[in-house]
């Protein structure tokens, strides 16, 4: 198996890697490393997934869409869980399932509550609709008002 094929399979099982763990596992030089993740990313075959401190993180790019479609379809289907429990239903490793629900968030395709007695993220496709008050914030202060009279 040449450094290519190693660094593709690498990459189908295992979390976004960088290219100096790219050197290490292929043991191949630096420069040829290099070259093969530039070719790579030419080509659309991978992506880079996180950038710190000029240390990139490649991930296979068809994948990485194949598992945020997974979570999408099974929050899609009315479903809502911690990130735990949409991980063991998708098959999509708990790591990359919450990076991917965080990611969604941002976006705004995807609703999260914080459970404070659970202290989890809770996930949904949807808000959860409060009757009588459509910004939060209002709903927020008109409870804290109630709770203050009584």
């Amino acid at each position: 198996m040449n450094a290519r094929d190693k660094m593709l399979a690498h990459l189908e099982t295992s979390k976004p890697t960088s290219s100096s763990e790219f050197h290490a596992l292929t043991r191949a030089p630096k420069s040829r490393v290099n070259q093969i993740l530039k070719e790579l990313l030419e080509s659309g075959h991978i992506e880079i997934d996180s950038q710190i401190n000029d240390i990139k993180r490649y991930r296979l790019t068809s994948l990485h869409s194949n598992r945020r479609q997974a979570i999408l379809d099974y929050l899609d289907d009315g479903h809502e869980g911690t990130s735990g429990d949409i991980s063991a239903a998708t098959g999509v490793c708990l790591s990359m399932t919450t990076q991917i629900l965080v990611s969604l968030n941002k976006r705004g395709e995807v609703y999260r509550e914080w459970l404070g007695r659970e202290k989890v993220w809770m996930y949904r496709k949807n808000a959860p609709h409060k009757f009588g008050c459509a910004n939060p914030l209002t709903a927020f202060i008109n409870q804290r008002l109630r709770e203050v009279r009584t």
